[in-house]
């Protein structure tokens, strides 16, 4: 790899009459070498998976938090029930970017099954402890909605 110009660019060994010329011309010295032009076009990360990474990693940290701590098998399984659906949605963050509807179905799904395993333990208190991440995963549920369908391009 060589960098001319802020321009990163790879020797391929391909002939120069294959039609790349129309990147951008090496310097004088290297006139005799094909060069591609790697071009990376990366998306920035959007507000729904930022969101449902924080909640999902927020919501298993609590789980963790509550499955040590916990006095009885309720609480127990109710910090082992907060954690898969806090890790479905980690897998909906994870996805948020490519399927945005899909992605929030998941997180909406993550956050009243969380809030659904709290009266499993037979003790509301746990509620304040998953409250953050219910409320974060409902946020990125509802951005995911809230974001434009891509109208299909029709070919001419």
């Amino acid at each position: 790899m060589t960098k001319f110009s802020g321009v990163e660019r790879a020797f391929c060994g391909v002939p120069e009459h294959t039609g790349l010329q129309k990147y951008h011309s090496p310097p004088p010295v290297y006139r005799k070498t094909t060069f591609i032009l790697l071009c990376i076009h990366r998306k920035p990360m959007k507000k729904q998976f930022i969101l449902g990474l924080i909640g999902g990693l927020l919501g298993i940290l609590t789980a963790v938090f509550v499955i040590i701590s916990a006095v009885g098998n309720e609480q127990t399984l109710s910090g082992v029930q907060t954690a898969l659906f806090s890790s479905l949605a980690l897998m909906g963050a994870a996805i948020a970017n490519k399927e945005t509807r899909f992605a929030g179905w998941m997180l909406i799904f993550a956050a009243v099954f969380i809030t659904l395993s709290v009266p499993l333990a037979g003790s509301l208190n746990l509620l304040f402890l998953y409250m953050p991440a219910v409320i974060i995963l409902g946020i990125a549920g509802v951005l995911c909605f809230m974001e434009p369908i891509p109208e299909p391009v029709e070919p001419e």
